[in-house]
């Protein structure tokens, strides 16, 4: 006989929108299990700077001035078309609830700082950001609760030393994980959901899969699925359009789809498919490497397979990951492209994370992860490109950053750029020469930090059937939740951000149904 559990709410995954709908839930009275199907709690978010996109909550407010006017505009204007209007309502009005309410518990803590917003062209736009950020905290602090807390990535993909400190993503975590503990939440790791049960048209428990079999848990108040997406599902990404490859992804590997087939399984409706939070990324031996200062240091290029610029290379990741998108679909870029600097940008910045002046290892020039020649035609010909196109796009280019003005892509023309840029060079920090030899190149796939397609779900984080209607106990948050941004990413931590505010949202709504 299977045996069972009961609950008032069972949350599925243990990412940043699984932690924060269960201590919602749990600091607000009810009994909750969190099952996540593998050995971590954390997804994607362990990975993370963890900045989240929260506009007008209280500690940005003490920062800098905004209103919900300018926040309006800029959302309306990034998002119209592709996003949904009343999730994005639901979302501006949650966030600083949400700060505030989180806030309570000890364990929570954040701080703000300039990180700007991603389309500087936007009413509303704000060059210092509305992002916030965990605070850092000893790893003493944890205990043994940070071996439940999903590994620091590899230096090579983006990953820190962080000695005896917990950071980014991984303290927004650790901080969640105490608050839950304390809140009383029952933490099941290796608990893969297997199937969704239902009675009368409404979810009212899961059946969880386990090292000692399966268990039945009855959810009194509902189940919210908070798994993230469908990242490493190759075969549906690529029947939804998605032009990548497997290993390309930077997503924890948790995300592999099967919980949105359950859900889809039992008829909720699902949207934008064909989206992700996409961002170009180095091809490093262990994966790969997503970098968001490298590109805006000046004295780099990107090019493609004729050896030409396509896009300004200091676009906000997501945006510059759309231009390499868009031209893969329609046939004019080949993967991999090219990230080419010289001698003077290693020295000064470091490569992939190598430090300033460091050699560039080995092991990357002899696996074909790097590249390197003594004159831009001994690049071009190792890269299999043509060395008269390279030749000539380097010296437009150092013209280019001679005069200051970009005039093929407008690169350090805005707020942005300059974030990035190098405010010791003259006349724009954004550009910078490509002069002195050695050049480096490295190639650049197409990545993404997860798909943003997914569930249905009204402001509520209530799961909608195919009809629209809402799924009586079954809600849904993050990735695989389909995204109040639709095709924009408006600034710094928009995905953890939407996990935690509609993992919230899930669990006030499951307080309200218990009560009635």
């Amino acid at each position: 006989m299977t045996p069972s559990l009961e609950c008032d709410v069972l949350v599925v995954g243990g990412g940043a929108g699984a932690l924060t709908g269960a201590l919602t839930a749990a600091t607000l009275g009810l009994d909750v299990i969190l099952a996540e199907k593998t050995e971590y709690l954390g997804g994607t978010a362990a990975y993370a700077g963890a900045g989240l996109w929260l506009p007008l909550n209280k500690i940005s407010a003490a920062a800098f001035s905004d209103s919900r006017e300018e926040v309006g505009a800029y959302v309306a204007a990034t998002t119209d078309d592709t996003g949904f209007a009343d999730l994005r309502t639901a979302y501006l009005d949650a966030a600083p609830e949400m700060i505030d309410f989180l806030l309570q518990d000890h364990s929570l803590d954040f701080y703000w700082r300039a990180f700007p917003d991603y389309y500087p062209d936007a009413p509303g736009y704000k060059p210092q950001g509305r992002a916030i950020f965990p605070k850092p905290l000893p790893a003493w602090v944890l205990g043994d609760l940070i071996h439940l807390i999903r590994p620091e990535l590899p230096l090579i993909r983006g990953g820190h030393d962080t000695g005896s400190r917990v950071e980014g993503g991984r303290a927004l975590l650790g901080r969640l994980i105490q608050a839950c503990v304390r809140a009383g939440v029952r933490i099941e790791l290796e608990s893969p959901l297997v199937e969704l049960e239902t009675r009368e048209g409404a979810v009212v428990g899961a059946r969880l899969g386990g090292p000692e079999g399966d268990v039945h848990v009855r959810a009194r108040g509902g189940v919210l699925l908070a798994a993230g997406g469908f990242d490493h599902d190759i075969e549906m990404r690529k029947q939804e359009g998605h032009p990548v490859e497997s290993g390309w992804q930077m997503g924890a590997p948790g995300s592999t789809g099967e919980v949105l087939a359950e859900a889809r399984r039992i008829g909720a409706g699902a949207d934008l498919l064909h989206e992700a939070w996409w961002t170009p990324a180095f091809r490093t031996p262990l994966g790969p490497s997503f970098r968001v200062r490298e590109r805006g240091h000046p004295g780099s290029i990107v090019v493609d397979q004729d050896g030409r610029r396509f896009c300004n290379e200091s676009l906000p990741y997501d945006r510059i990951g759309r231009a390499f998108r868009t031209r893969v679909l329609d046939g004019t870029l080949t993967l991999p492209a090219w990230f080419i600097v010289d001698q003077a940008y290693v020295d000064r910045y470091g490569l992939n994370g190598e430090p300033p002046r460091a050699p560039v290892p080995e092991e990357w020039l002899s696996g074909g992860f790097a590249y390197c020649g003594e004159d831009l035609e001994k690049l071009a010909a190792a890269l299999g490109i043509p060395g008269d196109n390279l030749v000539e796009t380097v010296e437009r280019f150092n013209r280019f950053a001679e005069t200051g003005v970009d005039e093929d892509f407008g690169r350090g023309g805005n707020a942005f750029d300059l974030f990035f840029g190098d405010p010791e060079v003259d006349p724009n920090p954004a550009l910078a020469p490509l002069k002195k030899g050695p050049f480096y190149a490295l190639p650049m796939i197409l990545s993404d930090l997860g798909t943003k397609g997914g569930l249905r779900a009204d402001p509520h984080a209530r799961v909608l059937d195919e009809s629209g209607t809402p799924i009586p106990g079954l809600y849904a948050a993050g990735n695989i939740m389909a995204s109040w941004t639709g095709s924009c990413y408006p600034g710094p931590g928009a995905p953890i951000g939407s996990s935690m505010v509609f993992g919230y949202l899930a669990a006030r709504h499951m307080v309200d149904r218990a009560a009635t």
